[in-house]
């Protein structure tokens, strides 16, 4: 039987020990991006995450019959169709949420809570792909980052922030404090705040450091890969003020209010930086990208005047890979 702790003296002392940042970032620093079409050989549909690895772009498809789809940047050719939609052997439902750690390729089908995993190797090799299911999660799991092959940390609808699975134990542990920046929010039931508040994840695999984000707050989170042990909160920051209206009759739900500022809606890093998409000041319906270390400090501000979805960056060439309208969605890069 897997085992539901939760550890509210632990997560409450942590919470307490880390400084909350209530001002917004401010940059001295600015540059207007130049987009350079990728030539991807067909039609875009429903891109729900980029992941660039070494000269292939995974790229996750809610609507395609093949749920992953392994673009080669060099040959500009789809290599391989990987997943296809349905409840059989080697088949899931969308969406998915993907994550590469560990020479895997990990997948979170979201209607099924099920986590799976396909060896990195057999994604470039002419071998058949074979889909390893993991583990069974409860049905209040959403998006999930890989510590290491047994520590996964995931969102969802908690009593707490976040939980820990770790597969060696078959144990989950939930951990962390929803936040109650804005002054209305302290009196929210908590299947509200999760789900205003659903995190998207990042992670640094040279310092041992991911990051949380969800609409307006940003966390980063310190872990040790070998110890069973409830990763440290070590920065907070609130991105901007808001506010919003939930209900909980029927099912649960959310809506943010007008006058709350620009949100976040994409994180993605590299060993240096976290890039943040947000909403343009001047139009919303345009996004730019903010630079920041992963001490939490401001870099620079990536200005555009294309709504940009599913960033990932390459550290190595120093290129970032997304999806603009253009009018329709296409794949496109820049230089960072």
């Amino acid at each position: 039987m897997k085992t539901i702790y939760l550890l509210f003296i632990l997560a409450f002392i942590i919470q307490c020990s880390v400084p909350k940042k209530e001002k917004p970032y401010e940059f001295t620093q600015t540059s207007t991006i130049t987009f350079n079409d990728a030539h991807y050989p067909e039609m875009l549909e429903v891109t729900m995450q980029l992941i660039k690895k070494d000269s292939t772009i995974l790229i996750n498809d809610f609507y395609g019959d093949s749920l992953v789809k392994v673009f080669n940047l060099n040959t500009k050719m789809i290599e391989k169709k990987l997943i296809s939609k349905g409840e059989g052997p080697n088949e899931l439902l969308s969406p998915l949420d993907i994550q590469i750690a560990d020479n895997n390729l990990y997948l979170l089908s979201r209607p099924l809570f099920m986590l799976n995993h396909i060896p990195l190797k057999a994604i470039t090799s002419d071998d058949n792909i074979k889909l390893y299911k993991d583990y069974q999660m409860p049905p209040k799991s959403d998006c999930f980052i890989p510590l290491n092959k047994s520590q996964f940390v995931f969102s969802g609808l908690w009593d707490k922030r976040y939980a820990l699975l770790n597969l060696e134990q078959d144990s989950i542990e939930i951990f962390g404090e929803y936040p109650n920046y804005w002054e209305g929010e302290k009196d929210i039931p908590t299947e509200a705040k999760a789900m205003f508040h659903q995190c998207m994840f990042t992670k640094n695999e040279t310092k041992n450091l991911f990051a949380s984000c969800s609409w307006f707050i940003l966390e980063i989170y310190k872990y040790e890969p070998n110890k069973l042990k409830i990763p440290t909160l070590i920065f907070q920051k609130q991105l901007g003020k808001y506010s919003y209206d939930y209900t909980t009759t029927d099912h649960i739900s959310t809506k943010m209010r007008k006058g709350s500022d620009p949100c976040v809606t994409e994180i993605t890093s590299s060993s240096k930086y976290i890039y943040m998409v947000i909403q343009s000041k001047e139009n919303k319906k345009n996004r730019d990208i903010m630079v920041i270390d992963w001490n939490g400090n401001p870099i620079k501000l990536l200005k555009s005047d294309k709504r940009i979805t599913c960033l990932t960056v390459d550290e190595k060439s120093q290129k970032a890979y997304c999806i603009i309208e253009d009018p329709e969605d296409k794949l496109v890069y820049f230089d960072l």
